[in-house]
């Protein structure tokens, strides 16, 4: 297996590709205004190019999936990095909105590609509970990357360098993707081994029930969040009168350390062999609470703050007993990366309607009625089950 065999490396390589592959929304988002006065458009026209960084998930994810296991997660993976750069120098040096679509359109095949290839290549190179705590620590990647994001734009935002912060995250990507290809292991693909791959045999997670239900329960919790983060620093900024840079820094900040410790968490608890569906539903519980909480009018500030972090938490501990479910809802070994790509299609679809969704409210009530919904059916969608050794192994 070329590349490192050591599980803390791979972990955080993979970690660090998902993290960077997300960042790039979270650096333009600062800059929506300004990118929207240099292209001489509404600032929802940007929003579509937004929502056009999912649509390569939403409509090839599956189908990614299932040429990952024809060939290898690696390879995917160093491909959608470079991806990832090309969308960002594009976007950087774009003189209208038309070349800033193909620019998060490439951004987004960066990201389809990382997003099913490192779970499927964590699960075919890692084991028992570290694959496990492992998995947990990674979904957290999408909602911690994007405030990474929002941290990589603040020294720009004074100069509104829109440009500079995207060349910046390019260097970034760049430095990851030639460390991926000294240190990403190769582990044998699978279908090479039963011969040739027909189109069939990958449709046919489609009809395969406990994905279905772990790719609904786990695309509602990342639409919520998603749909939150990009109301939130407004949000908090409007109804609290602080600057949008103050509101801005309270929400990254807070992402990091909710989303991280509730993905370690999580992992934790699930390598210990707890029900995995009884604690994704107290995380919805949870998160249903902290939702209510932070739009509430009533809240202050830090009350706001406080709920948000424990929102994160709960979502990090959802996202984190979805992911590790993911080895025990593959129909056959050789369906990893086409079962990786249905439940990261569902993510997608989800998240390309939460922008357009999020932006079309603005009650407190509307926000609380949507996590509430949407929260209450992933709890009751969730396969049930214990993750004993052999389903870990599976």
């Amino acid at each position: 297996m070329p590349g490192s065999r050591n599980p803390v490396v791979i972990t955080l390589q993979l970690y660090l590709f998902s993290l960077l592959s997300m960042a790039m929304i979270g650096a333009i988002v600062p800059f929506i205004p300004a990118i929207s006065h240099d292209f001489g458009v509404a600032p929802s026209r940007v929003g579509l190019g937004i929502a056009l960084f999912s649509v390569p998930s939403a409509l090839f994810a599956t189908l990614g999936g299932a040429l990952i296991d024809r060939l290898g997660a690696r390879l995917i993976i160093l491909a959608a990095g470079v991806a990832t750069v090309i969308g960002d120098l594009v976007a950087s040096r774009a003189g209208g909105v038309g070349m800033f679509y193909v620019a998060m359109l490439a951004g987004g095949m960066g990201m389809a590609g990382i997003a099913v290839g490192a779970p499927t290549l964590m699960v075919a190179a890692l084991q028992g509970g570290v694959r496990t705590r492992a998995m947990a620590f990674l979904s957290t990647y999408a909602p911690t990357g994007y405030a990474c994001g929002l941290l990589l734009a603040i020294p720009f935002t004074a100069a509104v360098a829109w440009r500079s912060a995207l060349v910046v995250h390019a260097i970034l990507a760049a430095l990851i993707t030639a460390l991926g290809v000294a240190l990403l292991p190769s582990p044998p693909v699978v279908r090479r081994m039963e011969g040739a791959v027909r189109a069939p045999h990958w449709i046919g997670v489609f009809r395969h029930w406990p994905a279905l239900r772990l790719g609904l329960a786990v695309g509602l919790p990342n639409g919520i969040a998603y749909g939150t983060s990009l109301v939130a620093p407004s949000y908090l900024a409007r109804l609290h009168d602080v600057s949008l840079a103050a509101s801005s820094g309270a929400v990254a900040g807070a992402k990091v350390v909710a989303l991280l410790l509730g993905g370690i968490v999580t992992g934790h608890l699930l390598a210990r062999h707890q029900a995995a569906w009884r604690m994704f539903a107290l995380m919805a519980l949870l998160g249903m609470i902290a939702q209510i909480t932070f739009f509430l009018p009533q809240s202050s500030f830090l009350v706001s703050v406080a709920a948000l972090i424990v929102w994160l938490f709960a979502f990090g501990g959802m996202s984190g007993v979805a992911m590790t479910m993911l080895p025990s809802v593959v129909a056959t070994p050789s369906q990893r990366g086409a079962t990786a790509g249905l439940l990261n299609q569902f993510i997608s679809v989800v998240s390309f309607a939460a922008p357009s969704t999020y932006f079309a409210v603005s009650g407190w009530s509307e926000y609380a009625f949507l996590a509430v919904a949407g929260l209450c059916i992933s709890a009751a969608v969730i396969p049930g089950g214990r993750l004993t050794p052999a389903r870990v192994a599976a």
